[in-house]
């Protein structure tokens, strides 16, 4: 049984904890200069129990993880669940009406909110009349490129995710950073964010736009049985300032997701979800938009490979032997420049520097070169794509770089923010506007 407490500027329902002595927390007071929202205000007390609310969830969602792997079998109840989307390897199961209502009154965690007097009934009835989406099955990959993938606990690294996975925000913020990347915990992160829906302005009268607020906990985790797994929890948040803005409607989103090594290069997935889009909607749009957003797991290492290649591009990461052995021998790729290194074909398309490797520049075919596009961030501050080619064994390297080491240093809590933001421009400051492989795919939006 789950009991409201109290927690400053927020409302919390959480069983009575036992915390940890080792944590040593700070009050937070923290707003990004463009957030609508004013100074958000957190003593020690609300972190705290913040970060107690995550191992609830966390906890609990292993619970539920735990019997459907070891008691079930991994089969599901047809009578609890019915298939409601496929992609590949990804299904993803809507909950029957009567086993919605059951688990609603008794109060299932996925669906509880926290927040301020009548905001929070309306946020829990919100969340507890949707249905609950879940999400099991594979994708391919190492749960470190996962965890890389689903790490982004900056709003600039929030909109390169997004151009990656298929989120659509018209503008994010990050509004106060509780926990940050060590080297021990490269996955660790622990925010509250908002980000406001991108419905084209055409639509606008007949449908308005959402925003969330929401609290986000990333991590790696032990179970019970000494499985190894990484979380991803989000879930929406109320407190005083923090209404919707824009004359947008305010949605509500409880999600806690599970990835773990299953075999090698083989990651499995599990993840439940309540949304409420707010408003007038019909569940079945609501539904249908949260399997979608489900979906986008697929994407999740095809993320972290982008992010790894687009460090090495910046300079960041040093991929091990191949690349700086490209390097050091591209002036004599220079003399045999006709010639394919890869193949030894020969076109005189090689003449060309489009068809050079972007970081060890030797020539390439059309049929050995790796076409990638990768983002980065403009100098106004909008999400810029940069369409390149690179060598086989480049692009292999940049895959196989370490992502635990990639994410401390990215984002680790000696990294100041400027620094971030500078290693995420620099790439194109050498670039012309008018080059038609940079394609600006986002205006300027909320800085971090």
């Amino acid at each position: 049984m789950f009991r409201g407490r109290a927690l400053g500027s927020f409302r919390v329902d959480v069983s009575t904890p036992q915390f940890p002595s080792s944590l040593a927390l700070k009050p937070v007071t923290m707003a990004t200069p463009s957030s609508p929202f004013g100074p958000l205000h957190l003593s020690c007390t609300d972190t705290l129990w913040l970060q107690e609310l995550v191992r609830l969830l966390v906890h609990e969602h292993g619970l539920g993880y735990d019997k459907y792997v070891h008691q079930d079998q991994r089969l599901l109840d047809p009578h609890h669940w019915k298939r409601y989307m496929q992609r590949d390897t990804l299904h993803v199961y809507s909950q029957h009406p009567a086993m919605q209502r059951t688990n609603s009154s008794a109060g299932a965690s996925t669906r509880r909110a926290f927040s301020t007097g009548r905001g929070d009934t309306e946020a829990s009835t919100a969340l507890a009349e949707m249905p609950t989406l879940l999400l099991v099955g594979t994708i391919s990959g190492s749960l470190d490129d996962v965890m890389y993938g689903v790490l982004n606990p900056t709003a600039d690294s929030m909109r390169i995710k997004s151009s990656y996975v298929g989120d659509k925000f018209a503008n994010c913020a990050v509004l106060a950073t509780l926990e940050r990347p060590t080297p021990s915990d490269p996955f660790r992160s622990h925010t509250l964010k908002g980000f406001e829906g991108d419905h084209p302005h055409i639509f606008r009268p007949v449908v308005k736009n959402r925003d969330f607020v929401f609290m986000e906990a990333t991590g790696v985790t032990e179970l019970a049985l000494g499985e190894r797994v990484g979380y991803h929890v989000m879930h929406s948040v109320t407190f005083p300032g923090a209404r919707a803005t824009n004359g947008n409607v305010r949605a509500h989103v409880a999600v806690c997701a599970f990835y773990r090594q299953h075999c090698d290069g083989v990651v499995e997935v599990f993840t439940t979800t309540s949304a409420n889009p707010g408003g007038h909607v019909a569940p079945a749009i609501a539904v249908k938009f949260g399997a979608t957003a489900l979906l986008s797991a697929q994407k999740l290492v095809r993320c972290a490979h982008a992010k790894k290649l687009a460090c090495v591009v910046a300079g960041r990461a040093r991929p091990t032997s191949t690349t700086s052995t490209c390097s050091s021998s591209s002036s004599i790729s220079k003399d045999s420049s006709g010639v394919c290194f890869q193949c030894g074909g020969s076109s005189t398309s090689l003449l060309s520097r489009s068809d050079a490797c972007a970081l060890c520049m030797r020539p390439m075919c059309s049929s050995c070169k790796v076409k990638k596009s990768l983002r980065f961030i403009s100098r106004t501050g909008g999400v810029a794509k940069h369409k390149m080619r690179f060598c086989g064994p480049c692009a292999s390297n940049a895959v196989h770089l370490d992502a635990r080491a990639l994410a401390c240093e990215e984002f680790g809590a000696d990294v100041p923010e400027s620094s971030h933001r500078h290693r995420l421009t620099a790439h194109l400051e050498g670039l012309t506007a008018s080059d038609p492989n940079v394609v600006v795919l986002r205006p300027g939006a909320l800085s971090s």
